[in-house]
């Protein structure tokens, strides 16, 4: 149940209280001398376990490590209730609870060591930080389980949403009447469900225009919704556009991918969204590009080294553009195999006109090849979207594709299963001929409902936790190794610092925190509902699926 404002200004005043009492309790403690407390704690044991005050000491050492977790581990209760009164999601409040009780310990150790007769130890802080780490674990498993007990279930399965939310999008594509009944009981799982393909505007236009049981009210908030993402959307395209045309203007002629060049395959234009703008520029042009939007206000907001991508953001209109150098991370590996089979992007471009400007982009087969790899880099680490899969379809509809370059080139890198399965997927709801597909190695008949069920359960990025990480990892060096490529050993838990200054500003903003930064990712995995067994289980369970297209051998 959710809690009133009043109790929750209770629980804070309380909790907020008592950890004040126990922290000048702490002080306190750490304000005796070495030598008084020493003797204080000594004789205290001597007379509670009847010791002799020597064998005592001995004894003494041991128990005071002990009460550093036990103190710390109580400062832990009340300031966990106190950031559970804030608006924060679970895992933050137990992150910030553990934080915030390990700076304590950390400003303690500084306060002993200007009092006569103790010192700084830094064991004492990661004791102290163990302690209050135990209890918050403990109380975040409790109040989740809690919360899960007391959740509202779902009126249908996940995979009742996804049967759902593809047949909407297939009919919203289709120019069909979605005729599925939606009601108050599965509309929320619907929803859920488009939002993670980022396929709501159009599904939720279908709902819409089809038979549902949804009050007018509940019709017009979605609506609203719909509304909202394609204003929104409308205003990211205006600002990319403008960009674009000053690169024009500039000199400079990068190539557009994705993005933009998809969305023009779509019935109406904003509706299918994108988080971002892809451009590709050669070297020459790159800075020229680069000074157009900086010009024009962007901010830099990632840049990888200044070698493969650099990541711009347009506060104002919320316009993102990734300028590449590459379309992958010259990485010596997978993904250098990748930029090689894509060849000279810029041998003879292609240009379409998109809101009265001219767009370049790779000629059409060569963009095709990108769009299919692009979709296995996800599909293989994370997961891939249906929208990918739609974005695929439609581009193989309306471009002139060289069926036997594109499959020549998927052969070598293990993915015609997976392309065969992608296009199998196209022609069962996106209108895709497979007629049309020349190459021989094509597998017009292959199964392609292991695929579908991982795209869909998936969603655009695929599943966002550490576990799905490391499972990614785990099938990332299975399939590198199927290429006769060395496996990498980095670590999903400690990676280079650069990704985890991306993941955590305030450690790019201010270095010094970087220890921090690892901190909250190690609290974060350890937190989560995951555990490593069920890491292992998605690694093997992906691991089957590749070796049953093929991708691995």
């Amino acid at each position: 149940m959710k809690k009133t404002a009043k109790q929750n200004r209770i629980i804070r005043v309380l909790s907020g209280a008592v950890s004040l009492a126990l922290m000048l309790a702490v002080f306190y403690l750490s304000a005796q001398a070495g030598d008084a407390s020493d003797e204080t704690s000594t004789g205290f044991i001597s007379l509670l376990f009847n010791r002799d005050f020597d064998s005592a000491k001995i004894l003494n050492g041991l128990i005071r490590e002990g009460a550093h977790m036990v103190e710390f581990g109580a400062l832990a209760v009340p300031v966990f209730f106190f950031f559970s009164t804030f608006a924060f999601p679970p895992l933050k409040r137990s992150v910030i609870a553990t934080a915030f009780c390990a700076l304590y310990a950390f400003s303690d150790e500084i306060h002993q060591y200007f009092v006569p007769g103790r010192a700084y130890e830094f064991s004492d802080v990661l004791a102290d930080t163990l302690g209050a780490f135990a209890v918050v674990f403990i109380l975040h498993v409790i109040l989740r389980r809690k919360a899960e007990k007391s959740a509202p279930q779902s009126g249908i399965s996940p995979a009742q949403a996804n049967a759902l939310v593809l047949g909407a999008f297939s009919d919203y594509l289709g120019g069909r009447e979605f005729d599925e009944k939606i009601d108050s009981e599965n509309v929320g799982a619907f929803l859920k469900k488009s939002y993670e393909h980022k396929i709501s505007a159009m599904t939720c236009k279908a709902l819409l225009g089809g038979s549902s049981d949804l009050s007018e009210e509940k019709k017009e908030r979605i609506r609203n919704e719909a509304l909202s993402q394609v204003v929104y959307q409308t205003r990211k395209t205006e600002m990319f556009l403008r960009a674009y045309r000053g690169m024009i203007a500039a000199g400079a002629e990068p190539l557009c991918v994705k993005g933009i060049i998809c969305r023009s395959l779509y019935p109406e234009f904003d509706l299918r969204i994108s988080s971002d703008e892809d451009l590709v520029a050669q070297k020459d042009d790159f800075e020229k590009c680069k000074a157009v939007l900086l010009d024009l206000g962007f901010e830099i907001y990632n840049d990888s080294d200044g070698s493969y991508e650099t990541g711009f953001l347009h506060k104002q209109s919320g316009c993102m553009i990734e300028l590449h150098r590459t379309l992958f991370p010259e990485d010596g590996g997978v993904y250098s195999r990748f930029n090689s089979a894509l060849g000279n992007l810029f041998e003879r471009p292609a240009s379409l006109r998109v809101e009265r400007t001219e767009i370049f982009c790779p000629r059409a087969d060569i963009h095709f090849l990108y769009l299919v790899l692009h979709a296995f880099k996800h599909f293989l680490i994370s997961g891939v979207g249906i929208r990918q899969i739609a974005d695929i379809s439609l581009f193989a509809k309306a471009g002139r594709i060289d069926w036997q370059f594109v499959f020549d080139s998927c052969k070598e890198l293990n993915l015609t299963g997976f392309l065969s399965a992608v296009l199998v997927i196209g022609s069962r709801y996106f209108d895709f001929n497979t007629d049309i597909v020349t190459s021989p190695g094509f597998q017009k008949d292959i199964d392609c409902e292991g695929i579908l069920e991982d795209i869909l359960n998936g969603g655009v990025y695929g599943p966002n936790d550490l576990d799905s990480i490391h499972s990614g990892i785990i099938t990332f060096n299975e399939y590198a190794s199927s290429l006769g490529i060395e496996k990498k050993r980095s670590s999903a838990l400690f990676p280079p610092k650069e990704k985890i200054m991306k993941k955590y500003p305030f450690a790019k903003k201010h270095p010094v925190l970087l220890p921090a930064a690892y901190i909250a990712r190690l609290f974060a995995y350890v937190f989560s509902r995951r555990s490593a067994g069920n890491t292992l289980y998605q690694a093997k369970r992906r691991k089957n699926l590749f070796e049953q297209y093929g991708i691995v051998k």
